[in-house]
């Protein structure tokens, strides 16, 4: 494999699959559940306390990808956002539940940004050739995480242990998981200048990145286009999802549950065949299949729930799972094909900046329209369509050959 190691890559695999337990299990469905449903917080509320995290990720998130182009590397910003995200993780439910939700913020900032240094190891554990496979893999091994997770937490229920313990058991397993990657992943270095830039100043590189994103042709417009299909589908697994199959579908959270586990499943093949046929046909192809799917899978949600036809719901969940494993292995692959590998790690800060900015205005969007309007929360799920009906037309004008 062009002299990457087994070992380095996967180290890089596993990695994906410690994050994605906490992915899936903190944000993704029992923090957002024991928040809303136990202890009373509205929609709206949980996504003020995402929103804050994102803006703060999002500032900071070309910062941080500026500084892993450096010579000191991606793994060593990627160790210290770990350790803030675990430690915050384990003491959840410990305190009040506003320490729990700030350390739920925490958390939700760690996560994402050593995501951003994670993504940009890509090119340390891949080759042209093979990078839409490999970050396809990645997929797989991170949503086995989420089953790994869901397994966990599962057992731990059935046994009578409260939330408290699954936030806790989480931390220990992205502990386990994660720790390979910081010994084995043999990283690439593109620079050997140490970067200095001052954390003060990140907001001015997350203006000077955007500013340097146009020099390379579809950049731009792809990271605009991954706004609006990222604000859609970041506000669902936000927690919102999770709380709509509750709330507006009526399933019982242990239905909820299930039809999640459904989708996990799915989504694992959905990452790999994704991530294959990108290196076969391109990204941009098959980001536009994924769009097109996830708009009909949140229609046949609407529909389910207004006229009590509930096995679509099980049909949401497989259409969703195939298609959610897939857009996020391939959209790395169209990061990498329009940025060049010497400014990888700045072009993916201002990715995740793009993301994060989609996740603050996805769960404010849905909370407005759900409390603010009383307008319910299938309206917000249409309103989220729009959005990915918006993304379709602007990936459409974006092509996926390099340019540089």
């Amino acid at each position: 494999m062009n002299n990457i190691s087994k070992k380095s890559l996967f180290s890089w695999l596993l990695f994906d699959l410690a994050n994605t337990v906490y992915a899936f299990v903190i944000p993704g469905l029992y923090f957002s559940v024991w928040l809303v449903s136990e202890k009373g917080w509205t929609d709206q509320q949980l996504g003020f306390a995402t929103s804050s995290a994102m803006i703060i990720v999002a500032i900071l998130g070309p910062w941080v990808g500026r500084k892993s182009d450096g010579s000191e590397g991606k793994k060593k910003l990627l160790l210290f956002m770990t350790i803030m995200c675990i430690t915050s993780t384990f003491l959840l439910g410990t305190f009040s539940i506003q320490i729990s939700v700030l350390l739920f913020v925490i958390s939700l900032i760690g996560f994402n940004l050593g995501s951003v240094v994670y993504d940009a190891l890509l090119i340390s554990v891949s080759t042209e050739e093979n990078r839409g496979k490999i970050s396809g893999m990645g997929v797989a091994f991170g949503y086995m995480g989420s089953l790994i997770g869901f397994g966990v937490a599962t057992v731990l229920q059935n046994f009578g242990y409260s939330y408290v313990e699954i936030f806790r058991s989480v931390a220990i397993l992205f502990l386990i998981f994660s720790l390979p990657a910081f010994v084995f992943i043999e990283e690439k270095f593109v620079s050997a200048e140490k970067i200095k830039i001052s954390i003060l100043n990140s907001l001015n590189v997350v203006i000077k990145s955007w500013k340097h994103s146009r020099q390379y042709k579809g950049l731009t417009r792809f990271l605009v286009g991954r706004f609006f299909y990222a604000d859609a589908i970041n506000t669902l697994i936000s927690g919102l999802l999770a709380v709509y199959l509750v709330e507006e579908a009526g399933l019982t959270p242990a239905d909820s549950q299930n039809i999640l586990a459904l989708a996990i499943v799915i989504s694992i093949i959905g990452g790999y065949v994704f991530g294959r046929a990108a290196d076969k046909y391109g990204p941009r192809r098959l980001i536009l299949i994924s769009i097109f799917c996830w708009i009909i899978s949140l229609s046949l949600a609407i529909i389910a729930t207004e006229f009590n036809q509930m096995w679509l719901i099980y049909v949401t969940g497989v259409l969703g799972g195939f298609n959610i494993g897939g857009i996020f292995a391939v959209d790395r692959v169209f990061m990498t094909r329009l940025s060049p590998n010497k400014h990888l790690g700045e072009f993916y800060g201002l990715y995740s900046t793009i993301g994060r900015f989609a996740t603050i205005l996805g769960p404010l969007l849905w909370g407005f329209i759900v409390d603010g309007l009383n307008l319910g929360r299938n309206v917000a799920m249409g309103s989220l369509i729009i959005l990915l009906m918006i993304s379709f037309y602007i990936i459409s004008g974006v092509s996926d050959n390099k340019n540089y």
